[in-house]
C-alpha cells in the first residue's frame, strides 16, 4: 500500500453518534457493501491493505468500536456481545446502509459479526470470519465470575488506565508496543498519516483491557447465543483459519479448534472453510491479497441472494 492510497483512505474516515457514542468509521469505495468488524486491541487502521485492495469494485465500511478512536469515551461497564452486534448494525445505518451486507469479522469481531447475523439475519448476507474466536479453545467466563471480572475492571483496571501516569507512559511506548505485537503494522506506518500518533493515545489502551475483561463473558454469550438463534439455513459463511508464519507440514492446534467451529457451524448454515497459509493471526495485514480475493470471491456470491 502506498503513501497516496494511505491518504486516501485517512479522508475517508468520519465520526459518527452511533447509538449516543462517538463512532469513527472508514467508508470508502461504491458497489456491494462490505463491512469489517476488528479484534481486540485492533482498530480500523488494521484494515487499511484489505480496503486498498477491495475499494474499486465494493463499498468497504470498517467500523471502529466505541473507544479506538483517540479521545474517544471508554465505557466502565464490561462489553456485551448482543449489544456490541446492535452498534455495529447502528453504525450501518447512520451510514444509510439498510440492504444485506458483506460482514467480514476478525477475532472477536468475528463473534460479533455472528450474533449480528443471528440477531438479524435481515440484515447479513454472507459471513465471513477470520481466524475468529472459539469458545472452546479460550475458555468462557459467566455468573460470580464475570461479575467479579466486570468490578476489577470498573474500579482497579480503568482508573488505572486512565491515570495521568499511564497516559504518560503509554504515551512514549505504545507505538513500539503496537508494532511488536502486530509487525504488519510497521507498513500501516509509513503509508498512512498520523497512525503512530494515534498509537500513543490512552483511549485505545483502556479499550483493549475493556474488552480483555470481558471477553470470556462475551464468549460465553456466544455459546449461548448459538443455541437461542440458529443462523439462517442459506446463509453462506466462509471460515478463514491462519495457519502460522513458520512453514509447517500439517495444522497448528489453533487452526483444527477453527475448522472445528466452522464443523459445527455447518448443522445450521452453508459452511466454507479455507486456510491461509504463513499468515500470523492478523490474517488481513500479513496476507492482504489472499484474504481480498476471498472477500470478493464471498461479496459477489452474496448478491444473487
Amino acid at each position: 500500500m502506498t503513501t497516496s492510497t494511505g491518504g486516501l483512505l485517512r479522508a475517508h474516515v468520519r465520526s459518527l453518534t452511533v447509538r449516543g457514542s462517538r463512532t469513527r468509521v472508514l467508508d470508502v469505495g461504491t458497489g456491494p457493501v462490505v463491512l469489517c468488524s476488528s479484534g481486540v486491541a485492533s482498530a480500523l487502521w488494521d484494515w487499511a491493505p484489505l480496503v486498498a485492495l477491495l475499494r474499486r469494485g465494493f463499498r468497504v465500511i470498517v467500523v471502529d468500536r466505541p473507544g479506538y478512536a483517540p479521545g474517544d469515551e471508554v465505557p466502565p461497564q464490561l462489553p456485551e456481545l448482543a449489544e456490541e452486534a446492535e452498534h455495529l448494525l447502528a453504525a450501518l445505518d447512520a451510514c444509510d446502509v439498510t440492504g444485506p451486507v458483506t460482514a467480514v469479522g476478525h477475532s472477536y469481531g468475528a463473534a460479533v459479526v455472528e450474533a449480528a447475523a443471528r440477531l438479524h439475519p435481515e440484515r447479513i448476507a454472507h459471513l465471513v470470519l477470520l481466524d475468529g474466536s472459539v469458545p472452546e479453545a479460550e475458555g468462557t467466563h459467566h455468573g460470580d465470575v464475570a461479575a467479579r471480572a466486570a468490578h476489577a475492571f470498573r474500579h482497579r483496571t480503568l482508573p488505572w488506565a486512565l491515570s495521568r501516569r499511564t497516559r504518560a507512559v503509554w504515551s512514549v511506548i505504545g507505538p513500539t508496543v503496537a508494532e511488536l505485537l502486530v509487525p504488519g503494522r510497521r507498513g500501516l506506518v509509513r503509508a498512512i498519516p498520523g497512525v503512530r500518533e494515534e498509537a500513543r493515545d490512552g483511549s485505545p489502551l483502556a479499550q483493549t483491557l475493556r474488552e480483555l475483561a470481558g471477553y470470556r463473558s462475551c464468549m460465553h454469550q456466544l455459546e449461548q447465543l448459538r443455541l437461542a438463534a440458529p443462523l439462517d439455513r442459506r446463509l453462506p459463511v466462509l471460515v478463514v483459519a491462519a495457519n502460522g508464519r513458520i512453514p509447517r507440514p500439517g495444522l497448528s492446534s489453533w487452526v483444527r479448534y477453527v475448522l472445528g467451529q466452522a464443523r459445527d457451524l455447518a448443522d445450521e448454515a452453508r459452511v466454507a472453510r479455507r486456510v491461509v497459509r504463513r499468515s500470523g493471526h492478523f490474517v488481513m495485514l500479513d496476507q492482504p491479497r489472499a484474504v481480498a480475493a476471498l472477500v470478493a470471491e464471498a461479496a459477489k456470491g452474496s448478491t444473487a441472494r
